[in-house]
């Protein structure tokens, strides 16, 4: 039984719908990917809206490319009136993209700069917790009007409560204060020098995060602005912004061939 030759037009119906499917498929893994990360949702968290934008931005280009293999797939097969509904939806939904995109740009910054008033806000908790812990001791060493009137304030104060020796008890009471005090200075220095902000290679990622994201959701949106159309409308969302720049620069639009 002689093998069935595929005519020209069926091989070209197949390379269309080839297309035209593998775009959805790869639109369908970009929304996996982003809503299996976004789980559970955590609107106020600023690591969560990290975690967000980096994941819409580093998967971007699946959906992009889904997106370009639904028009090539009606480019190659122009008459295809089903591809030609669904692409029209998908331009539609494009327009969501736009904007999705697009708040990307200030949701990066205001969990970028969540992320560092908490780590400020910490930093500044812990310097004030010890703060108050050295001026009770302080204050309990220079209140004290013997070793054992030091030793029963000390006992009275939160722990961890700070211990004298049974040989500090023998010592005279100034000599005693002195060496105290001067060791609770050496303790207070050590334990601030413990106590920090962000590290500047933080600082420095987290600037990175911002300009990548930034840049590339800008791009990523208008790269689906190319694409992106209102119904009843035979302009993209790219020309239409275009055109009205051209408006306000007082300058003649250009004319725009009709999209497929």
């Amino acid at each position: 039984m002689p093998d069935h030759t595929p005519s020209r037009e069926e091989t070209i119906a197949g390379f269309s719908r080839l297309f035209a499917w593998s775009g959805a498929g790869l639109l369908l893994v970009f929304l996996a990917f982003v809503l299996v990360d976004s789980l559970p949702v955590q609107l106020l968290n600023p690591s969560w809206q990290l975690r967000f934008t980096n994941r819409m931005v580093n998967t971007a280009l699946l959906a992009l490319l889904g997106f370009l293999l639904l028009h090539l797939g009606l480019f190659i097969e122009p008459t295809n009136g089903f591809l030609r509904a669904k692409l029209a939806i998908a331009r539609q939904w494009a327009i969501v993209a736009v904007f999705a995109f697009l708040l990307l740009v200030p949701l990066q910054g205001f969990a970028t700069w969540r992320v560092l008033s908490q780590a400020k806000g910490a930093q500044a908790m812990q310097r004030t917790v010890l703060d108050e812990r050295v001026t009770r001791i302080r204050q309990a060493i220079e209140a004290a009007t013997s070793p054992e009137d030091l030793q029963a304030r000390f006992s009275r104060l939160q722990a961890p409560r700070p211990q004298l020796p049974p040989a500090a008890l023998s010592l005279p009471l100034n000599e005693l204060k002195r060496s105290l005090l001067d060791e609770l200075q050496k303790t207070e220095t050590r334990a601030s020098g413990r106590i920090s902000g962000p590290a500047p290679t933080d600082v420095w990622a987290l600037g990175q995060g911002v300009a990548r994201v930034s840049i590339a959701s800008v791009g990523f949106a208008a790269a689906f602005a190319a694409g992106a159309q209102w119904p009843g409308s035979s302009l993209t969302l790219l020309q239409q912004l275009i055109r009205q720049l051209e408006i306000l620069r007082g300058r003649r639009p250009r004319s725009n061939r009709r999209t497929p």
